[in-house]
């Protein structure tokens, strides 16, 4: 008798269906010519990667990744801010996925889990029948009628989690498979990246592996494109730094982004941030958007190097151990004040060249992927905007947490500095209500699904942020904030579109806060100003 048949345990019953061979059967049944044998297939298809016990959880729901399917989420992509990072423009994903006729299954290891990391992160603004099911959805993104029913559209998150939880728990097994974190390529870099984007879209956990390997991909790879003729991107590199910096410090996580990264990837050290200001102040009366294409750089290069101080001077771990020096405080508060005056200077003139193209208020329903002028001027003025606004509420949060603090601990011959300390509040406090200006402006500029995955965090907090500072007014219902309020409810709302909201006890009550405040101000206004909010233009 064969030792096998009285050693080796036979699995009996059916077997469970696997997340990777529902993942790849769309491909397979498409192209049954497909040679089993094939290097490509062999080495990395998607059927070949099993589901182990240290899987993230496993769903039954991922769709079948059939060509017309991936191709659709391709096309997503164009709708995210991630298509424009110069890691994957390098990799010309969509280029090779076209190559293969949108078979994964035969792309080349690297290509096929980069394409599978994709397809996880456009599966957050799908509107396809496959992530969806059945129920209300868009035809389209520049579907007027389902994006204006906020309702309906922030139900999808629930109906999407599914589906999109089997596609990410795909992309890691196959990006675990084939190493992504330690072998350095371009591929592997933006694979890294997309996959930190869809770690941090939610509650970011104590540390950042895919940002870590991303940074250190690149760091490895910016020699070689220095030294190749292939374009440089450094405006787009130095909006991305910046954005990487914010991620950090929106999370309160050490930065990332080394100066030398700044440099090495976007170019030489810009003028400084007075000189800056005062060259701008200088063209006030020059017509046009190239100064605010060209003022992006600058711009974001003093974003991140401010993210980097805030963290090193004021909200970081080992700054913590001690008491706060107040120098530093007040230096960011100048240095704030400063970039808030450059900020203001520049959208100024993004609403002045958007006027010439059509209305400045009038929100683009889908972004213009053939990066038309008024797309750059609206994504740039976008940009800046949130590079201002990110760092404000982090300031103001430490320095309020640091005062409660002290009024707790402190003897009371320390209450001259406690009063200092809270007119640094008090300053702080000032600067976050113009954040929610800003950032309520910042929303009007782009598209509502553009920047949904990746919003949820910051949009709760400055609606928090916003609600509590109203309810300690003596009027509650001041027309601007309200219509602030609105804008930044409304894209929360669409956040639904993209996320489950409602699987967060904290959120879900916000959102029951926001709908509460915004009724009673509808109330309140239509009865003081004959219906102001229905009345005050395009949110």
């Amino acid at each position: 008798m064969c030792y096998r048949c009285t050693t080796t345990p036979v699995a009996r019953g059916r077997p469970r269906k696997n997340v990777a061979e529902s993942v790849s059967l769309g491909a397979d049944a498409a192209h049954p010519e497909a040679p089993a044998d094939s290097s490509q297939s062999a080495s990395g298809s998607s059927a070949s990667f099993p589901v182990d016990a240290s899987s993230p959880p496993v769903h039954d729901t991922a769709p079948v990744l059939t060509p017309e399917l991936v191709s659709h989420f391709f096309d997503c992509f164009d709708q995210l801010p991630a298509v424009n990072n110069p890691v994957i423009i390098a990799t010309s994903i969509k280029t090779v996925v076209q190559a293969a006729s949108f078979n994964i299954s035969l792309l080349p290891p690297q290509s096929r889990t980069l394409a599978m990391c994709i397809i996880a992160c456009c599966s957050l603004i799908s509107f396809h029948v496959a992530i969806l099911g059945p129920g209300p959805r868009p035809q389209s993104f520049s579907d007027p009628l389902f994006f204006s029913e906020y309702r309906d559209g922030r139900r999808c998150g629930a109906r999407r989690a599914a589906a999109f939880n089997a596609l990410h728990a795909a992309a890691l097994k196959d990006a675990r498979d084939i190493g992504i974190m330690l072998e350095v390529s371009t591929e592997n870099a933006a694979s890294c990246f997309i996959l930190d984007l869809l770690d941090q879209r939610e509650h970011a956990g104590p540390s950042r592996p895919f940002a870590a390997a991303y940074v250190s991909h690149v760091r490895a790879l910016a020699p070689m494109w220095r030294a190749s003729p292939v374009p440089q991107y450094r405006s787009h590199w130095a909006g991305f730094l910046m954005s990487e910096a914010l991620l950090s410090t929106r999370n309160r996580k050490p930065i990332l982004i080394t100066h030398e990264d700044q440099l090495l990837l976007s170019g030489p050290e810009p003028s400084s941030v007075q000189e800056f200001l005062a060259s701008l102040e200088t063209l006030a009366n020059t017509p046009g958007a190239e100064i605010v294409l060209q003022a992006m750089k600058p711009y974001a290069f003093h974003i991140t190097s401010l993210a980097r101080q805030l963290w090193a001077k004021i909200i970081g771990d080992h700054i913590r151990l001690g008491p706060l020096s107040e120098a530093p405080v007040l230096q960011f508060i100048t240095s704030l004040f400063l970039m808030h005056a450059i900020l203001s200077h520049l959208l100024a003139r993004a609403d002045d060249a958007l006027a010439v193209s059509g209305t400045p208020q009038q929100r683009p329903l889908v972004l213009d992927t053939e990066s038309t002028a008024e797309a750059l001027v609206r994504g740039c003025a976008y940009g800046m905007a949130m590079g201002f606004i990110e760092l404000v509420l982090p300031l103001y949060r430490e320095l309020e947490l640091r005062v409660n603090a002290e009024a707790t601990d402190s003897p009371p011959t320390h209450a001259h500095t406690l009063g200092r300390m809270r007119l640094l509040v008090m300053q702080a406090r000032n600067m976050a209500r113009l954040a929610v200006r800003e950032l309520a402006r910042a929303i009007r500029y782009l598209p509502p699904v553009h920047y949904a995955p990746v919003q949820r965090k910051l949009l709760v907090d400055f609606a928090r942020f916003a609600l509590d500072d109203v309810k300690a007014e003596a009027v509650p219902f001041e027309p601007d904030r309200v219509r602030n309020i609105q804008t930044i409810a409304k894209q929360l709302w669409m956040v639904g579109y993209s996320q489950d909201l409602f699987v967060s006890q904290d959120t879900a009550l916000l959102v029951e806060r926001l709908d509460h405040y915004l009724e009673n101000a509808a109330r309140h206004l239509e009865i003081m100003d004959m219906g102001y909010i229905c009345q005050a233009g395009p949110l």
